[in-house]
């Protein structure tokens, strides 16, 4: 999807709500259409049942109609309402664009139409090539006007997104139609299939535009536009109407019929709070906020500790619940709003707030004006959609398997609404020959599992795992603390400041590339003759495979790249404990998850950076880089996508611009005369000039908690 390269002359504004169809789209392509659809003022929902325009890669009405019934959308084929159209200054209705035809004038703001009147009517003895020369020169642009889709729905072809962004301006959508119909209730006895890909190529068509509708006109309007205008801004949130926001997240989507459904709360500002806002300004927006990359994560600072931690917490059930009912996109929309709001340095007193933020919008704001005046203090609020979810009996099954090490969504699902399992016992028996080896140590240590780890624990651990690994390289005391040292790197929730973690991530590398090769294989040997490992999960040593070299790059394949080092998924016992002498005695220590991995000391800080940022940071470096520079970045290294070559940003080199000029192009960087150079050689330095070569800046670990 192409995205503009300047300032666009038109907005999506006037558009009825939007969703985009996933069908034959990969997730970053989804997820950069939506993106820009929001960027330029269009409704977008991720509710398919509140939208009324949907746009996708879909060439046959027969796909259109079984992905709108997949997502809950039932339909019966019909032809659109009628356009209303305003009449003219000569009496006659005014016709909608398409050669040779004028476009409908709708949609003018009220200024513009008051003005149109004050012009009175043209001279009866002009020429029709007059009237029309002085319309297109005393008139605002016409809009593409829009049927009455209150009871309708349209499916649109990517290709008029498209359209619009090459003409820089907003398109007639007719031609673009591959599907229009009324909306219907469900039959009865029917269910909705499932949304999979379909086995067949896509086929693009192209049809043209009805001569018969576009001749078919009303010749009267039961209100005038300025009216349906009025009607339509009353409907509004006054937030919206100098803020162009996401719709909705789709609060409903996905959600289980057993639950209540209730109306949404609106906040309603009374004289004591327009008080206080005049008293007591909202506080400034902050600089991450505005510009370009506003909406990307990793070019901003997010503490632990929020100020709204409070609230958050509670978005981020729903997040969850969004996540156990397969609801990519509400996840995703989730996990934006909390990382903006995580962000955000002050105690949000006002919805208006919110609604500035990037990737939080109207929906957002209701939530939390519900949850802020349910109690008098943080810890007694609440959303009573939360309530309900914790609540919803089936997602307190899907919970309890979700939380089964090595069982997704996807496979907890399974386990309840397909097997009818509800507990771990029926798990063990009526499915344990079916379960993988992963997910039968999960339902072994469960409850272990699940417990968290202290801080100083996961120290302890780490310390082990060094040592180990000095031994297998054979580090001499002396050497300790040098560049001849290996270095053990704790990431994940651990450097993020975590108190306490689900298990333990950590790093081992070498400055050495010969010693890292193959090392995972020996310090989990070891570890394992001395009892601290009782089971080894996984053992990957495709990066050694490869020679330690950065993850090909395929332009069509994406998704893999932050698993593919050399690493050992394991289960940890302490093996020390206290026993009486002659008995044989059960190890009583809890057993941990612990993940060892391997990196060559050249992308040591590729890394390091890719196993310790939130889920959301993380997603966002991924974007940020493939959208403004043009790079592939995963925990083995950093390439061009247009050549596939690999990029150095953590070796020493001069602090200039033409340094890091000639990295990009491949080159290597050339120092004049003078040129100060940065160039130690910490792990901790080589993750800053990468961070800083990618060009969203280094920021402490504690910095990059989005969840």
């Amino acid at each position: 999807m192409p995205e503009p390269q300047r300032t666009a002359n038109f907005t999506l504004n006037s558009v009825p709500p939007i969703y985009v169809l996933p069908s034959h789209l990969l997730s970053e392509d989804l997820h950069e259409t939506e993106d820009l659809i929001f960027r330029l003022g269009g409704s977008l929902t991720y509710d398919p049942k509140e939208a009324r325009v949907f746009l996708g890669k879909v060439g046959q009405k027969k796909r259109a109609a079984f992905d709108l019934r997949a997502k809950g959308v039932w339909t019966e084929e019909s032809a659109l309402p009628e356009v209303e159209v305003e009449q003219g200054s000569n009496g006659e209705a005014e016709e909608e664009e398409g050669p040779p035809k004028k476009r409908v004038k709708t949609g003018w703001i009220e200024g513009d139409v008051k003005a149109e009147t004050r012009q009175g009517r043209k001279s009866s003895t002009s020429t029709s090539s007059t009237a029309s020369s002085d319309r297109s020169t005393n008139s605002p642009p016409p809009r593409v006007s829009w049927p009455d889709l209150s009871n309708h729905i349209v499916v649109l072809k990517l290709a008029w997104l498209e359209s619009c962004i090459a003409q820089d301006r907003l398109v007639p959508y007719k031609p673009y139609i591959v599907y229009s119909a009324k909306l219907i209730s469900k039959p009865a006895g029917e269910s909705s299939p499932n949304a999979l890909p379909s086995k067949t190529p896509h086929v693009k068509t192209n049809p043209e535009p009805s001569s018969a509708s576009l001749s078919r006109r009303k010749s009267n309007t039961a209100t005038s536009i300025l009216e349906r205008a009025k009607a339509e801004a009353a409907t509004l949130p006054s937030s919206t109407a100098s803020h162009p926001t996401r719709r909705r997240h789709g609060e409903h989507a996905g959600q289980h019929p057993s639950q209540p459904k209730h109306p949404p709360k609106l906040h309603r500002t009374t004289t004591s709070e327009f008080e206080d806002l005049a008293n007591n300004p909202l506080p400034p927006l902050p600089d991450w906020a505005m510009g370009p990359y506003a909406h990307y994560s990793c070019c901003r600072s997010t503490p632990m500790h929020p100020p709204n931690a409070a609230f958050i917490a509670q978005l981020s059930k729903i997040k969850e619940a969004r996540l156990l009912t397969l609801d990519d996109i509400g996840v995703r929309a989730y996990s934006t709003s909390i990382a903006s709001l995580s962000a955000y340095e002050h105690h949000i007193r006002h919805p208006e707030e919110i609604t500035r933020l990037p990737g939080c919008e109207a929906k957002i704001a209701m939530l939390w004006s519900e949850w802020y005046h349910s109690a008098d203090t943080d810890g007694e609020r609440y959303i009573q959609t939360v309530r309900d979810l914790d609540s919803d009996p089936d997602l307190q099954y899907l919970r309890l398997f979700w939380n089964i090490w090595g069982v997704g969504p996807e496979t907890a699902r399974k386990f309840y609404f397909e097997r009818g399992w509800k507990d771990l016992d029926d798990v063990v028996e009526f499915g344990w020959s079916t379960l993988s080896r992963v997910q039968q140590i999960g339902v072994k240590f469960y409850d272990q599992f699940v417990a968290k780890i202290p801080r100083a624990e996961v120290k302890s651990i780490s310390d082990v795992i060094l040592r180990h690994a000095r031994l297998v390289l054979g580090v001499k005391p002396s050497q300790h603390n040098t560049s001849e040292d290996v270095e053990c790197i704790i990431v994940g929730g651990y450097r993020r400041g975590k108190l306490e973690c689900g298990d333990v991530d950590v790093v081992l590398s070498h400055r050495d590339e010969n010693k890292t090769k193959d090392l995972v294989v020996d310090v989990v040997r070891s570890l394992e003759r001395e009892g601290w490992i009782t089971h080894t999960l996984t053992l990957n040593t495709t990066t050694s495979d490869r020679g330690q070299a950065t993850l090909p790059y395929h332009g069509s394949h994406r998704g893999h790249g932050f698993d593919s080092l050399d690493k050992a998924l394991c289960v940890w016992q302490d093996p020390h404990f206290d026993a009486p002498e002659g008995e044989n005695v059960k190890n009583p220590n809890i057993h941990r998850r612990v993940d060892i991995i391997i990196s060559s000391w050249r992308t040591v800080g590729c890394a390091v950076l890719g196993w310790s940022g939130g889920t959301t940071f993380q997603r966002d470096i991924r974007q940020f880089v493939a959208k403004t520079r043009g790079l592939k970045f995963d925990s083995s290294g950093v390439r061009d996508r247009s050549n596939g070559l690999v990029l150095d940003f953590e070796a020493g080199r001069p602090k200039t611009k033409e340094a890091l000029e000639a990295i990009l192009k491949g080159k290597p960087p050339v120092a004049k005369p003078g040129d100060e150079w940065d160039d130690k050689d910490t792990w901790q330095d080589r993750e800053r000039r990468l961070m800083d070569g990618l060009g969203f800046g280094y920021r402490p670990p504690e910095e990059r908690c989005t969840g």
